[in-house]
């Protein structure tokens, strides 16, 4: 992560009331309405607010015994002290942004003298070359071709046409050093993509005297595409995709297969299952879990089954079955480490992966989960449930948000770290709208969530950057057909890197997707809530898109409708037509509803492609392949 902004995230803290914009006289008090800003003088009131301690003087000054807090807005006013923490974090953070300053100009004196020797050894070279002639021009020739390989990387989708949308600086990829192996991959990678692939696929279950293929209701994958999950209603599954290279086995593997007599070619190259894709663990909605469906147990703590107090969980193990089959599963999301299945009765359990899927956490809400999502860092779950207010009784959607916090304890006698998970009584967002919550996806960065309704088919950005504080940044409505057939909006993914850029799709009529400009990075105090702007609309992908799929190089935009096709959008700059093209690239199962639809996630580099549907059926579409000539390699049909 970059030093600018790391400084900038610690600059959020200090993110506080500062300046008065405007007051309302009432007959008790007045209401203020205040500009926020970094605040060097932080000062503490008595009923817990943060402010500026030059605002606090200027309203008891003015305003005197009238004034009131300009944020919960009770009187009276009154000061308990100044936040020492905060003022001397202010200090820290203006010598550190000095000191990177005075850094930032340093730079470019000591690059100018590494270019003056630079070109000094050039005209140098340059000179003994002449002598030799042409001698060396094959090997100037290679140099010059494997410049040119590397500069053929994809650039990422940005507004060129204007400067509204800037493109965020981001922590970047892990692999930042390419090995030849990779230069192999970005040179296949920059002949083939989009139009050009390798098709693989894989069957969890086999279909073998089975006059029906085996249906999940909701599919995940995780985001390093190591691990993808397929639910039932009261079974689960997680399986393990193995990282193995069909080019260097692939000699031993048809030598042993003409042995067995079973070798033939067929018309998709595929792998034996066992081979790619292998049961990591698997459980039922009572609890049990394990390796296979065979060998199940349940887990040595029976608190994490049963969503109630310490008194209640000392209960007879009978009520713990009971509580453990009282619910269906019905969704289910995937991170890196943990599995998370929401169900009905307002149920969702928390599943360790690197422990072989071991329970680790049940809550029971007062109403129904109609979405949940949990981030990529497993540190946060999200959950939409519609509430009813205490007053009015009337319907109220509501975001919990649920709090991961890991402890990792050293096992020096086995040389190994465990890691042990707290779970956090939820935080609860209420949404300034009734409509019901439709999806929730969080930011690749997870400093956002953003969500859409079901009914009005409104669309909302809410910032996280203070857990304990969400507040709502843009909103939108769609105008789009609200029939029986319509399932609103279906998805809202945020391009990762660019918390401007984000994508939103739909199944309605006449209502395909678009990518908008959130204007989310030029808010200010005055202008709390951004109002996004369409910078592209897609007609030609029709109007009952499911899901989408960003790409991590920004160039690209994965699209699944309801009949099950897949498409990719590419589109090295986001706004010129011309440059844009739209491919059909796999065909999946076609679903009815949208929690029954494919699953799609690209790899962590942009080479592959990962689909999973309600069949157990995993495809893997691998740009990065060979060359477009090569054999395995097969052509998408272009729609644009």
């Amino acid at each position: 992560m970059d030093v600018n902004q790391v400084l900038s995230e610690f600059e959020q803290n200090l993110f506080l009331p500062r300046e008065l914009i405007s007051c309302e006289e009432e007959p008790e008090r007045y209401r203020f309405t205040v500009k926020y800003g970094i605040v060097a003088d932080a000062l503490v009131l008595n009923c817990g607010c943060i402010i500026s301690q030059a605002l606090y003087e200027k309203l008891k000054r003015d305003y005197q015994n009238k004034a009131c807090c300009p944020v919960c807005q009770k009187l009276p006013l009154s000061s308990i002290g100044p936040v020492k923490p905060l003022r001397t974090l202010y200090g820290q953070l203006q010598y550190f942004k000095r000191e990177q300053a005075e850094l930032v100009e340093a730079a470019p004196t000591q690059d100018t003298k590494s270019e003056s020797q630079q070109q000094n050894l050039i005209s140098l070279f340059h000179s003994v070359a002449s002598e030799v002639g042409d001698y060396n021009e094959f090997e100037t020739a290679e140099v010059h071709s494997l410049d040119n390989v590397s500069n053929t990387r994809t650039m990422p989708i940005q507004d060129s046409s204007s400067t509204s949308v800037p493109i965020a600086t981001t922590e970047s990829p892990p692999s930042v050093q390419l090995s030849q192996l990779d230069e192999k991959k970005e040179f296949y990678f920059a002949k083939c993509f989009p139009m050009y692939r390798k098709r693989t696929q894989y069957n969890t279950h086999s279909r073998f005297l089975r006059t029906k293929s085996r249906q999940f209701i909701n599919t995940a994958i995780s985001p390093d595409c190591t691990k993808f999950a397929l639910i039932t209603e009261h079974k689960w599954e997680v399986y393990q995709i193995l990282r193995c290279s069909k080019r260097d086995g692939q000699n031993k593997e048809k030598d042993l297969a003409k042995k067995l007599g079973k070798y033939t070619q067929p018309k998709k190259d595929r792998l034996e299952n066992a081979e790619y894709v292998k049961l990591l663990c698997c459980g039922k909605v009572s609890g049990e879990y394990g390796p296979s469906f065979d060998e199940m147990s349940l887990p040595v703590n029976l608190d994490s089954l049963v969503p109630l107090s310490g008194q209640q969980r000392a209960s007879s193990h009978s009520s713990i079955e009971d509580h453990s089959n009282a619910w269906e599963h019905l969704y289910c999301k995937l991170s890196n480490e943990l599995l998370v299945i929401s169900g009905s009765k307002g149920y969702f359990r928390v599943f360790d992966l690197n422990n072989g899927g071991l329970p680790l956490y049940t809550y029971a809400s007062s109403f129904p989960i109609r979405c949940i999502e949990i981030d990529p860092k497993s540190t946060t779950i999200a959950c939409g449930i519609t509430g009813s207010d205490r007053v009015s009784g009337a319907e109220q959607a509501l975001i919990l948000f649920h709090q991961i916090e890991k402890d990792i304890i050293t096992q020096t006698s086995v040389n190994s770290e465990v890691v042990h998970y707290k779970f956090s009584p939820p935080i609860t967002t209420t949404l300034p709208y009734r409509d019901p919550i439709n999806t929730l996806q969080f930011s690749p960065d997870s400093a956002y969530i953003s969500c859409s309704t079901a009914l009005e088919s409104r669309f909302l950005v809410i910032s996280l950057r203070r857990i304990h504080e969400p507040r709502l940044v843009m909103k939108s409505l769609r105008s789009i057909d609200t029939s029986l057939e319509s399932e609103g909006i279906t998805d809202t993914k945020m391009f990762p890197g660019n918390s401007n850029l984000m994508c939103v799709t739909s199944v309605a009529f006449n209502a395909p997707p678009i990518v908008i400009n959130t204007k989310i990075q030029t808010i200010n105090g005055m202008q709390s809530v951004a109002q996004p702007t369409m910078l592209l609309r897609l007609d030609e992908l029709g109007s009952k898109i499911h899901k989408c799929e960003i790409s991590p190089r920004n160039d690209s935009i994965a699209f699944l409708d309801r009949n099950g096709t897949v498409y990719i959008m590419y589109a090295p700059t986001l706004l010129d037509n011309e440059k844009r093209r739209i491919v059909s690239v796999e065909v999946a199962s076609n679903a009815y509803r949208m929690r029954e639809a494919a699953s799609l996630r690209f790899s962590a580099d942009g080479h592959k492609l990962f689909i999973l549907d309600r069949k157990g059926i995993i495809y893997v579409e691998d740009f990065a392949y060979g060359l477009p000539q090569d054999e395995e390699v097969t052509k998408c049909k272009q729609i644009n």
